[in-house]
């Protein structure tokens, strides 16, 4: 990768009709707050960038707002990824994320704690130094130096920002 970038979902209801952690829809502040962010993104993200979504609904709901804020003609491709689901893990992320195109631009829309434990992972923090709030999108940047890879932060968005 040569930028990951984390979307953690929007503000989600705290129950969904079917009792199902995955079926939380975004609330109407979520849904604004997606939309703030998907702006900000589309202005940023660079061509070809690849979106993989968790299939929690909240996810998949907040990833569409890349699409709603957009003209059609750069309506973005969003893959539903299990590895990035409520139950998945971050070694099971990571290996995705890692065994990706180095000269990709990843974005991942997922949950936290997975997100945060990523980034303190990727940036070799301890390993609960990093709270995703929800809505913020951490961007993540690798450069080679002096022929070694090195990660850092590039930048942290929020929706009140």
């Amino acid at each position: 990768m040569a930028n990951l970038i984390l979307w953690r979902h929007a503000e989600a209801e705290d129950t969904s009709a079917s009792g199902e952690d995955i079926d939380r829809a975004l609330t109407k502040r979520g849904h604004r707050d997606a939309a703030k962010m998907a702006r900000w993104l589309d202005r940023h993200l660079p061509e070809g960038t690849k979106v993989f979504s968790s299939p929690a609904r909240r996810c998949l709901e907040t990833a569409a707002a890349l699409n709603h804020e957009v003209a059609p003609k750069k309506q973005r491709k969003i893959k539903v990824a299990e590895f990035l689901g409520v139950d998945s893990s971050v070694a099971a992320i990571l290996k995705k994320v890692m065994n990706d195109d180095s000269s990709k631009t990843i974005l991942i829309i997922g949950h936290q704690p997975n997100l945060g434990l990523l980034i303190s992972k990727i940036l070799g923090m301890p390993e609960s130094a990093c709270n995703v709030k929800k809505g913020a999108v951490w961007w993540l940047r690798q450069r080679a130096v002096q022929g070694t890879q090195q990660t850092y932060l590039f930048a942290v968005r929020q929706p009140d920002f």
